[in-house]
């Protein structure tokens, strides 16, 4: 099967996301889904303190984009 993750940054978002959500019996879309909702949340709301912080957020939420897309691709590839 194909890997969902290729780069380092992805690495760490799938890293971090699984963190947040251990042992919630939740699916990886569903935990990419509410990773990418709080962190929008967290922009539109200017939930951060530091320019630095919002440019985080930023990066955070294009790459759970991307990772909900390429997951969204595995899973049409193989019928899941």
């Amino acid at each position: 099967m194909k890997e969902i993750h290729e780069t380092n940054e992805e690495n760490q978002t799938l890293t971090r996301v699984n963190r947040y959500f251990r042992g919630k019996g939740m699916s990886l879309e569903e935990k990419l889904f509410y990773a990418k909702l709080i962190a929008t949340l967290d922009l539109e709301s200017g939930q951060y303190t530091t320019a630095d912080q919002k440019e985080h957020l930023k990066m955070f939420s294009a790459s759970v984009d991307k990772l909900r897309k390429e997951s969204a691709g595995v899973s049409t590839q193989y019928g899941a």
